[in-house]
């Protein structure tokens, strides 16, 4: 019984540091220049206002019901960008990226967010509209 309590403290502490790893990475590409997604996506760079850059891998299982929920939001006129980092992946380290599905927010030509995880589509509008 004493195994299995070890077992599942060292498991809960150790999913404790990677979340709390992946949330301190995530947070140190906030604020740099969002040019490197210019060469990718020309029309970031005219767009006005805050746009979301969704980055994903096409073998990820989660990315493929998130990228129903991203085609949703971009229906409604949202400025939505599609980045798969299996075909991109210098710009994808350059960026920062290290898990997927990521969500970028482009705010003022910076990266003003990125959110790691599976979000739905009324997540992503209420990221894009505040």
């Amino acid at each position: 019984m004493n195994l299995l309590i070890y077992t599942v403290i060292g498991l809960a502490v150790t999913w404790a540091l990677y979340s709390t790893y992946m949330y301190i990475a995530t947070r140190a590409s906030e604020g740099r220049p969002a040019e490197p997604l210019y060469a990718q996506f020309p029309a970031l760079a005219k767009t006005r206002g805050k746009a979301l850059v969704y980055c994903f891998s096409p073998g990820c299982g989660p990315c493929r019901p998130m990228s129903t929920e991203v085609d949703i939001v971009a229906a409604t006129g949202a400025a939505v960008f599609k980045l798969d980092i299996s075909k991109h992946p210098a710009l994808s380290r350059e960026l920062g990226i290290r898990a997927v599905p990521t969500l970028i927010v482009i705010e003022e030509r910076v990266i003003g967010r990125m959110v790691l995880g599976v979000k739905n589509a009324s997540y992503m509008k209420q990221l894009n509209d505040s």
